[in-house]
């Protein structure tokens, strides 16, 4: 397990402790974690683990689910709160510009719980009722929800780099004798 892979699982407990309404600093702590180990110049895996306990802002809880991590290869809080909250939730943590709290508002108090559904309270200017939300607010989620649903399956080159490379590592060592070269753009089928 690499240091974004940890990164990205702090930081998506961060977001999952604020849906739902749990302790704000050890909240915080997990994203300052997470900011801590994508920026290391080390992965943690190298490192002895009394030295995961010695780095800035890794106290002694995140460092016990940090060697969590390095020996079983998941974070079981994190399941925890996976396991808890609606899917359709998990989803809308994806959308840009939608942060934590504004989702636990429209989840328990509009009870939405898809990207699709909280597009269609937009257009109904449903959100204009419930404090926290103005004519601004709606329309920048509705925008940001536009966007995310006209955008699924595509991926910027780095995200999808590595992907292609190991494909053509297997499409080399399956056709030896044949030649390859990357033209056009990545695209997957569905």
């Amino acid at each position: 397990m690499n240091n974004y892979l940890i990164s990205d699982n702090f930081s998506l407990l961060s977001k999952l402790m604020d849906l739902h309404g749990e302790n704000s600093f050890k909240a915080k702590a997990y994203s300052i974690a997470a900011f801590t180990i994508e920026k290391l110049p080390a992965e943690l895996i190298s490192l002895p683990r009394e030295e995961i306990f010695s780095i800035k802002g890794i106290g002694d809880n995140i460092g016990k689910k940090i060697v969590e991590q390095l020996e079983t290869g998941e974070l079981q809080v994190l399941k925890e709160y996976i396991f808890k909250t609606p899917a359709g939730i998990l989803e809308m943590l994806q959308i840009k510009g939608i942060g934590p709290k504004k989702i636990s508002a429209i989840w328990k108090e509009l009870e939405i719980e898809s990207p699709g559904e909280l597009l269609y309270a937009c257009n109904e200017n449903r959100l204009l009722l419930y404090k926290g939300f103005g004519e601004k607010t709606q329309q920048n989620i509705k925008e940001s929800i536009e966007f995310y649903l006209n955008h699924q399956g595509r991926y910027l080159y780095a995200q999808i780099e590595t992907y292609a490379g190991e494909m053509e590592s297997k499409l080399r060592e399956m056709f030896s004798n044949e030649q390859f070269f990357y033209c056009g753009r990545f695209q997957t089928t569905t």
